[in-house]
């Protein structure tokens, strides 16, 4: 059993009590697959491990590369993520997952703010609104935000809608060029800018990661969450879907991700 300190890049500090490795002489709790990241297949079945499946802690798997990794929960023992050993081979470790870790709030008042707020991987659940100090950047036909992003190999700048002093992010707006709906990528990189367009300016905020998750896919990971955690009170449910989000996605707006999971999984 190791311990560690685990230094989180948005100000969360995680402890790691430890973590479990499974072979063939552990003895097995049963755990059901929220996500998978990357490829993992049963050595008996030659199956790859999906969201909803249960399988047994002393499972042998094959990991598709080191990097490869499953969100994993039992109603008994709660969340865990799925590695591969160090050592390689069919053995697995259970790691502990991530554990109260905020959504992003607050008030957009300055540049440092905004800045703060679009960062690292930018959840992104359909759509959101933003409330911004309209005395600093104030919302007009001359005055916007806009983002810019690469589209095989062309670079799109795309004026984001807003109604009085509140910004609007919709994915399925954002991935619309020349009047086509395009896929939404579930991950790419963003830059946010401000426009004066009266004096021909553009000033850039930030950079960061647009996370867009395929809704249907979302609501079946957060449905093995809910599941499995029935008996639990609703902000218990909401703290553990806020710390999966972050975790194997990005950090959520606490408006939208509300919005989100009344609208979708009546919580």
């Amino acid at each position: 059993m190791k311990t560690a300190i685990l230094s989180i890049s948005a100000g969360v500090a995680l402890l790691v009590t430890g973590f479990i490795a499974i072979d063939s002489n552990t003895v097995a709790d049963n755990y059901k697959v929220i996500k998978v990241d990357g490829k993992i297949t049963y050595v008996k079945s030659g199956k790859d491990l999906l969201t909803g499946d249960l399988f047994a802690s002393n499972e042998k798997l094959t990991f598709g590369t080191q990097e490869s990794r499953a969100a994993v929960i039992s109603s008994v023992n709660g969340r865990f993520v799925l590695t591969p050993d160090a050592k390689g081979g069919s053995a697995s470790n259970l790691l502990p997952a991530m554990s109260n870790v905020a959504t992003r709030s607050g008030a957009l008042i300055n540049a440092l703010d905004l800045k703060n707020h679009f960062s690292e991987n930018y959840l992104l659940l359909e759509e959101m609104e933003l409330k911004i100090n309209s005395e600093v950047y104030p919302m007009d036909k001359d005055n916007f935000f806009y983002l810019q992003y690469e589209l095989n190999g062309e670079s799109i700048p795309k004026k984001l809608n807003f109604h009085d002093d509140v910004l609007e992010l919709t994915a399925k707006e954002i991935y619309t060029v020349d009047g086509k709906s395009l896929p939404i990528p579930e991950k790419t990189k963003m830059a946010i800018y401000y426009r004066n367009n009266s004096i021909k300016k553009s000033t850039k905020i930030s950079e960061f990661f647009l996370i867009s998750p395929n809704s249907e896919n979302l609501k079946l990971e957060l449905g093995v969450i809910l599941d499995e955690l029935k008996a639990k009170d609703s902000e218990t449910k909401t703290n553990e879907i806020t710390a999966y989000l972050y975790e194997f996605y990005g950090k959520p707006q606490k408006e939208n991700l509300k919005d989100w999971l009344s609208k979708n999984m009546s919580l």
